[in-house]
């Protein structure tokens, strides 16, 4: 005797299948994209200020930017959040993938708070929630529902 399968509860709708490479460059994206804010901002904190009293004294600090390790971290994780930017528009809509990357507005301060003990307002917790729920709604596509 012959048994079949019985039908799924859920019917299968190609329009809500998840595409986990595009998903985990999305989170690539973002980890990169956070780290070259932090980064840039460990590498200023240790030359201070920009100096604006001379074109001499620019000029030098620029220098120090350039061999500055947190700062040239931060140079090589750009690079690698602009070749995964290209991955994910060759895959997606611009006008999808583009809302996605507000995120980092909220990753930034939340690991700005976690990695270099800055306070996080009431005001921007709010802020970084209706950035999430933003994106997410602004994400949501027509096509195919």
């Amino acid at each position: 005797m012959k048994t079949s399968t019985p039908p799924s509860p859920i019917p299968i709708n190609s329009a809500f299948r998840v595409h986990w490479d595009v998903v985990i460059l999305f989170v690539l994206l973002l980890v990169f994209d956070t780290a070259v804010q932090v980064l840039f901002k460990v590498g200023v904190n240790t030359l201070g200020k920009f100096p604006t009293i001379s074109m001499d004294a620019a000029l030098r600090y620029v220098g120090h930017l350039l061999i500055n390790a947190p700062v040239m971290l931060g140079i090589v994780c750009l690079l690698l959040a602009f070749f995964i930017w290209m991955a994910i528009i060759a895959r997606v809509d611009l006008s999808l993938a583009h809302p996605v990357t507000c995120l980092v507005y909220g990753s930034v301060p939340i690991c700005s708070a976690l990695l270099l003990n800055e306070v996080l307002s009431l005001r921007q917790v709010i802020g970084v929630i209706f950035i999430v729920v933003g994106a997410y709604v602004t994400g949501l596509s027509d096509k195919g529902g």
